[in-house]
């Protein structure tokens, strides 16, 4: 392995365990290679932005303010100079900062902070990168729910638990479930919980009175 690519690889570490950390927190459509390069790399600058910025606030109230001399990390030499080594000091830091900038990323991700900005600036209708079934699901006010699946000519009724998707279907857990017939709404059996997959189309969900009221 040269020289360059470990360099690159340690310098890009803080952005690849904020990358691991968001696409664990973050819903979103599965991120291909290409993807998961691109993001770490974008989080990589923002751990190191971060941490020039928390050492400029530094200088700015610790070493007398505008009078002192700024430090900028050498990190941003490396960029343009080969001959700028790399400090470790700044690498171990922006690692330290690479969950809360995760989590930063994330929640502006999952509360579409960008996209609520673009619509409210009329730019953009776009909700966000998940597909509609996680984008319902995720809703705040999505707990009963009925599930209608009309190839097994069967209706489940229940708490959603947990969710999520494959390459090829849906899956649902629920708890307190009742099964109904499709046809007439008679209820079949009760079970305390239940795990659903279900290709793609083959279900309606619609969003019920919550039992626990």
């Amino acid at each position: 392995m040269s020289q360059f690519v470990v360099t690159l690889i340690v310098i890009m570490f803080p952005g690849i365990i904020s990358a691991i950390v968001a696409d664990k927190i973050t819903n979103h459509s599965k991120w291909d290679a290409f993807k998961f390069g691109l993001y770490s790399l974008v989080l990589g600058i923002l751990c190191y932005a971060l941490l020039q910025a928390l050492s400029l606030v530094f200088d700015f109230f610790v070493d007398e303010g505008l009078s002192s001399r700024w430090n900028w990390l050498s990190i941003w030499g490396r960029a343009s100079r080969e001959d700028v080594g790399i400090n470790q000091y700044e690498v171990g830091l922006a690692v330290v900062l690479a969950a809360p900038v995760a989590f930063m990323a994330s929640s502006c991700i999952n509360y579409k902070i960008f996209n609520k900005l673009a619509g409210a600036l009329k730019v953009s209708s776009k909700f966000g990168d998940e597909n509609l079934f996680s984008y319902f699901m995720n809703g705040g006010d999505i707990d009963w729910v009925y599930i209608r699946d009309r190839n097994s000519q069967l209706t489940y009724e229940g708490q959603v638990m947990s969710f999520g998707e494959n390459d090829s279907c849906h899956e649902i857990v629920l708890a307190n479930v009742k099964v109904y017939t499709y046809a007439n709404s008679k209820l079949c059996y009760e079970v305390p919980y239940m795990y659903l997959c279900k290709p793609f189309g083959e279900i309606v969900i619609e969003s019920a009175i919550n039992q626990g009221s």
